[in-house]
């Protein structure tokens, strides 16, 4: 009996021990929250941060914490993203979406210890305005430096070096650092963005294939389509879509097509109406939008390395409502 005893002692233990194991791999796993502790992540022999980097020594923020680096986006694009991210959320996979490769969101850490975005906008605005408890409302990060030693006016000299803000307004007015939204709420609707989204989607710009991505399919990228005929932008050309949403916008034929068209703010929930009357204008655009970034005139204005796509294509906009 003494000896069972022991045994089933000994089995306690090991089973006590194993729960604990466990537990700590769990923990071990767990993504921490984004604060002062953050490490920097680590670029590959490629230049790259790859996913395991990004799972080590990458973090979890909350949306409303963060800061933009830039003015504005699309509201358009804004609204299927936010569709998609409701979806998954009813469908129990939020988690898994946005831990996907290519959904972590790059952070710079800077004065004060706030966290600035410098990409992926139109995803955490979609989060933000997601049918999703405010607690739900967070986005996984990789910080790409630590500038949280420097003074303002150093700090932005910086961001506008290494080209991690855009220090213009929907206009393609420059405005000052202190002109940025403070949060992803107040980020206003650049229809323009959406237009320069849409002609990019149509090939009628060509952005150059990222390493060692693949599209679903099969399909054929714009690069691949036109590799022969016209230049791909490469990576270090830094904000392409902002740069060929200004140069549409000073298009004669596209600026009087938009004129009646109003940016569509956000709101608890997204204004759909205001959505709806901006798209039925943008599609008369669209055809004039790509007409315009065939034209020498894109190439001269932009310059050889923005993509310029002197074949005319017909323009393929966004389904309405994402349906």
């Amino acid at each position: 009996m003494h000896a069972i005893t022991i045994m089933l002692s000994g089995l306690l233990a090991i089973g006590l021990s194993g729960t604990a194991q466990a537990k700590k791999d769990k923990d071990d796993d767990k993504i921490a929250e984004c604060d002062k502790h953050t490490k920097v992540a680590r670029a590959n022999d490629d230049g790259l941060i790859s996913l395991k980097e990004k799972m080590k020594r990458g973090c979890v923020i909350e949306v409303k914490d963060l800061h933009p680096t830039q003015s504005a986006v699309g509201m358009d694009a804004v609204e299927c993203k936010a569709a998609k991210i409701t979806g998954k959320a009813k469908a129990g996979k939020l988690d898994q979406y946005l831990l996907g490769e290519k959904r972590w969101v790059p952070l710079v850490r800077g004065p004060g210890e706030v966290f600035y975005l410098t990409d992926h906008h139109h995803l955490s605005t979609a989060v933000w305005n997601a049918d999703l408890k405010n607690s739900d409302k967070k986005v996984y990060g990789y910080l790409l430096a630590d500038w949280s030693d420097l003074k303002d006016d150093d700090f932005w000299a910086r961001m506008v070096a290494k080209h991690d803000t855009w220090l213009k307004n929907p206009a393609g007015e420059d405005i000052r650092p202190s002109q940025l939204p403070k949060s992803i709420g107040a980020l206003q609707d650049d229809p323009l963005r959406t237009l320069s989204a849409w002609v990019r989607n149509s090939c009628g710009y060509i952005k150059c294939d990222a390493p060692g991505v693949s599209l679903d399919d099969d399909e054929l990228s714009c690069d691949d389509k036109f590799h022969e005929s016209a230049t791909c932008a490469p990576a270090n050309v830094y904000f392409l879509e902002f740069k060929w949403a200004t140069y549409l916008g000073n298009v004669p034929a596209v600026k009087e097509a938009l004129a009646s068209e109003a940016s569509c703010s956000q709101q608890d929930p997204l204004n759909q109406e205001c959505l709806d009357k901006q798209y039925d204008v943008m599609i008369k655009a669209l055809p004039l939008a790509m007409q315009a970034a065939a034209a020498p005139e894109a190439l001269q204005a932009l310059g050889k390395d923005a993509g310029h796509n002197p074949a005319l294509q017909p323009g393929i906009p966004q389904p309405k409502r994402c349906q």
